[in-house]
């Protein structure tokens, strides 16, 4: 045998370097908290800037007659497509930025993780609706107001229905990204699970004391609602478990307006 014929492994060429095993960099924890701080800011300059610019044309060109601005906050045909609007604006403007920040999935980014959905729906839905109900019999035991500024939302069958459908399939993804995909996590690493918890559900609970009239006995039952979300949130390790569980609480909730009130058909009643 010749051996001159088979040469070295030393002389042989160097392998293509498709062929070599490629090293990803390391996937770093997303997002920091000076990444929570640039989405909170993009929100509020996109939501403040497109709902302002809404209202000023709204309320020049008279579009929904001669009523102030004041008014038009509770216009259920202004309000509910002006944040579709300005939520999808946001949403598009911090996806395509973090995108390239992270260099991975917007959605990875947050920790969205729609398998672990896939995997607990059945016990999602339960603790969703259950929370739903539980808070709704809970707050009998409460002081609130007779009544609350989002009543104004429900005067008719068609503004029932609107807000009804944003509640139930908009506003908990926006909420849930924002607070639990963004504002929770960042603080974690800070502070651990307890206070970041506490800290997450404080602004949450403030972002819906206008529509209660900052009554505390509501108040503290959406404070309530924030610390089982971020449990869901902390121990599914995914946001849109969370956002499934918050869509479910809402959805509780105007299951019982639904019921209460005919079918939307006699709004009055819920003043009784």
């Amino acid at each position: 045998m010749n051996w001159n014929a088979y040469p070295a492994p030393e002389l042989l060429p160097p392998a293509p370097p498709e062929a070599l095993p490629h090293k990803h960099p390391p996937v770093r924890e997303t997002p920091t908290l000076l990444e929570t701080v640039a989405f909170f800011t993009i929100a509020a300059i996109l939501l403040l800037g497109i709902q302002g610019f809404g209202a000023a044309v709204v309320l020049h060109w008279h579009l929904f007659g001669h009523i102030g601005l004041r008014k038009l906050v509770y216009e259920t045909r202004f309000t509910i497509p002006i944040m579709l609007v300005s939520y999808g604006a946001v949403l598009l403007a911090v996806a395509t930025l973090f995108r390239r920040v992270w260099m991975r999935p917007f959605l990875d980014g947050i920790h969205w993780n729609f398998d672990r959905v896939r995997q607990y729906w059945p016990w999602l839905l339960g603790i969703g609706i259950g929370l739903g109900f539980g808070v709704q019999l809970a707050s009998n035991f409460l002081p609130v107001p007779k009544e609350l500024p989002v009543d104004a939302f429900f005067r008719t069958a068609l503004d029932a229905w609107m807000v009804a459908l944003f509640g139930i399939f908009i506003a908990p993804i926006a909420e849930e990204i924002a607070f639990r995909g963004f504002l929770y996590p960042s603080l974690r690493r800070w502070t651990g699970m307890g206070i970041a918890a506490v800290l997450t559900s404080i602004p949450f609970a403030l972002l819906h004391a206008q529509q209660v009239a900052h009554a505390w006995g509501p108040l503290a039952m959406v404070f309530l609602v924030s610390i089982i979300l971020v449990a869901v949130r902390e121990r599914t390790g995914s946001v849109a478990a969370s956002a499934l569980v918050h869509a479910c609480y809402n959805l509780s909730i105007f299951i019982v307006i639904f019921y209460g009130s005919g079918g939307f058909m006699h709004l009055e009643r819920l003043k009784d």
